[in-house]
């Protein structure tokens, strides 16, 4: 009888453990991302060497896609999914908040980088408080009816802070940068290599020699040049 009580026990726990894996997982999570600002803030962290804004712009993608798979993990409450999050926005803000502090030092003003270094903060603390909410959801399923809408509102927040890096990223490059897909850009180059033909042309011609040929003039052979 004592083994049986034993073994139930065991199950029960076994099953327990099972359903708390993602919760885990998610409050592991959350207390990383809060180390994470606290080195972003103090500097305490590893800075990319080669940087530039195509890698702030790129960087924001991974956010963007854990953002809409805690959204989905929080409305299905699945342990598995919720694993899956806390394993993609771990790593997501992580190397956000590294190129974050790197791109800044490619500012050419004061206020240029503090609006990088704040914005990437503000990111990575919207989708922290993304998680907490999802980790109220689980703790209290029942009761979690009003979080679950708040989940989509908190998802517009960090994509405005998405949207807020990009356009500071798209600062970064300033008037030096060009879109080659400009048609304005496009023209430019066109009549930069029109312009390159003709000079080329010039200098060839410049370089030609008159030819020299021989004519008969009353019985005598006289040298006349032609120029070409």
């Amino acid at each position: 009888m004592v083994t049986n009580v034993t073994s139930l026990l065991k199950t029960v726990k076994t099953v327990e453990d099972e359903q708390q894996r993602g919760t885990r997982a998610l409050e592991a999570t959350i207390d990383g991302i809060d180390s994470e600002i606290r080195n972003y803030e103090t500097g305490n962290m590893y800075i990319m060497q080669e940087v530039t804004p195509e890698h702030l712009i790129r960087i924001t993608k991974p956010v963007t896609l854990a953002t809409a798979k805690a959204v989905a993990a929080g409305t299905s409450g699945k342990q598995d999914d919720v694993i899956v999050v806390a394993n993609m926005g771990r790593k997501a803000i992580h190397d956000l908040l590294m190129v974050c502090r790197a791109a800044a030092n490619l500012a050419d003003s004061e206020d240029l980088k503090s609006r990088i270094l704040e914005s990437g903060k503000d990111c990575a603390a919207n989708y922290q408080e993304l998680l907490k909410m999802i980790f109220h959801i689980l703790q209290r399923p029942m009761s979690a009816t009003e979080l679950k809408h708040q989940l989509t509102m908190m998802s517009r927040t960090i994509a405005q802070s998405v949207t807020d890096i990009v356009s500071l990223a798209e600062m970064l490059k300033g008037v030096d940068w060009v879109d080659p897909d400009d048609p304005t850009f496009i023209a430019e180059n066109e009549l930069l290599g029109a312009a390159s033909s003709i000079d080329l042309a010039a200098k060839k011609l410049a370089n030609l020699q008159p030819r020299q040929t021989s004519v008969k003039v009353s019985g005598e052979w006289v040298q006349t040049f032609f120029s070409v």
